[in-house]
């Protein structure tokens, strides 16, 4: 008997905490994430940004200037579960309108490390003139193929 009360007491000494720690530690990662833990979904947030999460990493897309002739976006990474230094913005990331011609992008800036990393990408040589919309295409992030972010251009032909 005396062992069993032994083998509790050390089980609620050690154990309990662990326990409520890790309940703690989801309640951060949802409140951090915006409850979108588990969604595939596209979804446009306000003024020209599109998010999406697949593999536990979130990919926030913002067009920063749709008016002007070279298009600059910002793109963001958030995870807590991937290392995301391995990942070159300027390798992974194109511009594509809507007859299907890719651009390749030139990086302006970057900041982050680990799991929260942004870029700001221009993309110097498009001709976007007469798209009525563009596709910034994030590859291979996390085992996902493609992540596709569509933006509408503001000259509609």
């Amino acid at each position: 008997m005396k062992r069993l009360f032994a083998a509790v007491f050390v089980f609620l000494l050690f154990a309990a905490p662990v326990f409520g720690q890790m309940e703690d530690m989801d309640k951060h990662m949802q409140d951090h994430m915006g409850g979108m833990m588990g969604t595939t979904e596209n979804k446009e947030t306000k003024g020209l940004a599109e998010e999406a999460e697949a593999a536990g990493v979130t990919v926030k897309v913002t067009y920063e200037n749709p008016s002007d002739k070279n298009p600059v976006f910002d793109v963001a990474f958030d995870t807590h579960t991937v290392d995301l230094d391995r990942y070159r913005f300027e390798d992974i990331t194109v511009l594509r309108d809507d007859s299907g011609k890719v651009y390749n992008a030139t990086l302006v800036s970057s900041s982050g490390t680990g799991h929260h990393r942004e870029a700001n990408l221009e993309f110097k040589d498009a001709d976007i003139s007469r798209a009525k919309s563009v596709e910034v295409v994030v590859k291979g992030v996390a085992g996902v193929d493609e992540r596709v972010f569509r933006f509408e251009t503001r000259k509609k032909r």
